[in-house]
């Protein structure tokens, strides 16, 4: 199973990791609508993520042509800036349909973390 390095405030107990200023893949994410306050988290793949679902999951997000179903998934969004190998990442994931429902799932299977939707 994979597993993502870490660095996190607000929201999340667990210990921040070392920055990696070499590691092609590393993102800063921050979520709101999924708690009272923002989550922040740096996720690191150092080869242990799914970096083309990752990657798939954000590119996939912007398709116009995609049929979607009318559900709403709740307000969490995850702006995610950073680098998936070495390319630069400017995006934002919603739950506002059932196509974003799945991009937002996806990312952070990518990196073995269960995706931070609220209450």
């Amino acid at each position: 199973m994979a597993t993502a390095l870490l660095a996190a405030c607000g929201g999340n107990d667990e210990e921040a990791a070392a920055p990696a200023p070499d590691e092609p893949t590393q993102l800063d994410v921050k979520v709101t609508g999924a708690a009272s306050e923002p989550i922040r988290m740096t996720l690191r793949c150092g080869g242990t993520c799914d970096v083309a679902k990752a990657d798939e999951a954000i590119k996939g997000a912007d398709d116009p042509a995609r049929a979607c179903t009318q559900q709403y998934g709740g307000p969490a969004e995850a702006h995610i800036t950073g680098t998936i190998e070495g390319r630069p990442v400017d995006a934002t994931l919603t739950r506002n349909d059932g196509c974003a429902i799945h991009a937002y799932d996806t990312f952070f299977a990518a990196f073995d973390r269960k995706p931070p939707v609220g209450g």
